[in-house]
């Protein structure tokens, strides 16, 4: 009876040690060179599984939501309902993600630097 109260002790307190609560914070880039958003447009790029995106108007620098432009539209089309793919910028620790607002997917934005808001 005490092996199993201890070995049930122990477990939980093994499992409660593997779960660690890493706050996410919403975050903005630290600059906006031409290098950092290159790799930005890549990881969302690879996120939506498309060979590359469009950043609508906004600065990263100062607001932590940024937004894909759906494809501009083909020779015959006149209009379409796509809209906008919107992502929030996070920091996960020290690392920097967007998350993508409408599944909330979190992408690694690695090799981006991001700052807590």
């Amino acid at each position: 009876m005490i092996h199993r109260v201890l070995a049930s002790g122990l477990s939980a307190l093994f499992l409660g040690a593997c779960q660690h609560n890493t706050p996410t914070v919403p975050a903005v880039l630290v600059d906006a060179s031409e290098e950092t958003m290159a790799a930005v447009k890549a990881h969302l790029a690879d996120a939506m599984g498309v060979g590359m995106v469009t950043l609508g108007a906004g600065d990263p620098t100062g607001q932590s939501q940024v937004s894909v432009l759906p494809p501009p539209l083909g020779e015959h089309e006149t209009r379409s309902p796509a809209a906008p793919t919107q992502f929030n910028l996070l920091m996960i620790g020290e690392a920097c993600y967007a998350e993508r607002v409408d599944t909330g997917e979190k992408t690694e934005l690695t090799g981006v630097r991001c700052r807590a808001l």
